[in-house]
């Protein structure tokens, strides 16, 4: 019995000092190995990084690979982007690489050896406003006002309409912007949604009378009429008198759209013929924020309309017309009160304020300037039109307006092209010669 009870203590105790053995060869492995982890990664060698700070102004997501152009100079960077690269946006959320913009302005560290982006993000004090509808520029400034705000530019902003640069001149007061910048300098504008064109067909019988676009726009027909709208889908009305014929058209950016009028029938429509006596001679008159020549009586559609007359040194009116009967007995008198001297001295006349859909753009008085032209010289044979109304074939000359307009010109066979123009009051002639105009691509 004792003999047993030796046995079993004996065996107990050659357990215990097994299982310590093995413990402490275990323990003495780990640590060896650590060791060697930590002298591995101490004689590894170290990666060395680089840091640029530019514009992306492409990139090719088959390649997965961004061309980043530095902010004031004409270098170019092209690096690699892949899964390990952690990429973020302006609020810090992380992106793909190909979800990065062309425009966006980026601070990217990058491997030297193979141009690996390691880590990229939009800095703290790069601003960006999406979706601008209103803007413009001031050439000879160099300046672009958006949101309120005036900002400058130069040489080295990237101006892109999609993936393609294009210059300032080319944007269209109908398209829409992302415009980016650090302070008040503009550092990208790219044209995210563009402009095309309607043109109208065997519509003889409307000449002299009103073109509503949707509620985008109103314009008097004339002959050979070529209008200029953001891309979408319109409702298309013509109306002279008690007469008016209706289509839809659907625009695309860059290409024009034919709306064929042909299949006119006459008939009497809900039409109303409103004539405007308005003093003094000069004031401009805008409905639903599209300036009218009100000289003669204008065929309206049954409805209201927003009516703005204004002149500088006086005061700007504005109020309701509405429209429900085919002749309005009396004309429509407005007469405008001058400002005081006081108030005409400090501060400018008020300028009408157009509807939200009406325009991307304030509207701005005009003014024409009799003793002087407007003169476009190439290229040569290509309809010239001046905010949608057609001027002739170039080379043309016509009489000068001032202030913001948009010249647009037009061949058979080759893609239409605006551009936007500031025309000085500065008692000179106006002359312009642009680019030859694209051809269209031919479907297969």
């Amino acid at each position: 019995m004792l003999r047993g009870q030796k046995v079993h203590y004996i065996v107990l105790y050659c357990c215990i000092i097994a299982l310590f053995v093995t413990t402490f060869t275990s323990c003495s492995i780990k640590q060896k190995r650590t060791r060697q982890g930590i002298n591995a990664v101490q004689n590894s060698p170290a990666v060395n990084t680089q840091t640029i700070m530019g514009i992306v102004v492409h990139n090719d997501g088959e390649k997965k690979q961004l061309q980043i152009r530095e902010l004031d100079s004409d270098t170019v960077t092209t690096l690699a982007y892949g899964a390990s690269s952690v990429i973020t946006d302006k609020y810090k959320e992380e992106r793909e690489g190909d979800q990065i913009e062309e425009g966006m302005i980026l601070k990217a560290d990058y491997r030297s050896d193979d141009g690996w982006i390691v880590s990229a993000g939009v800095p703290d004090d790069v601003w960006e406003y999406q979706d601008v509808k209103k803007f413009s520029f001031a050439s000879d400034e160099n300046m672009m006002q958006v949101a309120g705000e005036k900002y400058q530019y130069s040489s080295m902003t990237y101006f892109a309409s999609g993936k393609e640069s294009v210059e300032p001149i080319e944007f269209n007061n109908q398209d829409v912007l992302t415009v980016r910048g650090i302070g008040f300098r503009v550092y990208s504008a790219v044209r995210t949604a563009g402009h095309g064109y309607i043109r109208l067909t065997n519509y003889d019988d409307f000449v002299g009378g009103m073109a509503e676009i949707s509620s985008a726009m109103m314009v008097p027909i004339s002959d050979n009429m070529l209008i200029t709208v953001a891309e979408g889908t319109y409702r298309v009305t013509l109306c002279k008198r008690r007469a008016s014929a209706t289509k839809t058209a659907t625009v695309r950016s860059d290409e024009e759209t034919v709306v064929d009028f042909s299949d006119y029938v006459a008939k009497a429509e809900n039409i109303g013929e409103v004539t405007f006596n308005i003093e003094p001679e000069g004031a401009e008159m805008y409905l639903n924020g599209t300036a009218v020549n009100y000289s003669k009586p204008i065929a309206l559609r049954y409805g209201k309309y927003n009516i703005v007359v204004s002149l500088t040194g006086y005061e700007t009116y504005s109020g309701v017309l509405e429209v429900a009967q085919p002749t309005v007995a009396n004309p429509i008198t407005i007469n405008l009160i001058e400002r005081k001297a006081e108030t005409a001295t400090s501060s400018p006349a008020k300028k009408p304020t157009p509807s939200p859909s009406s325009s991307n753009t304030d509207k701005v008085t005009k003014k024409i300037d009799s003793n002087h032209t407007i003169t476009v010289s190439a290229p040569e044979g290509v309809e010239v039109y001046l905010d949608n109304v057609y001027k002739g074939l170039a080379p043309c000359t016509f009489t000068k307006v001032i202030g913001s307009q948009t010249i647009t010109l037009s061949d058979e066979g080759y893609v239409t092209k605006s551009y936007s123009v500031d025309i000085l009051d500065d008692d000179k002639n106006a002359k312009f010669s642009f680019a030859e105009l694209v051809k269209e691509e031919e479907e297969e």
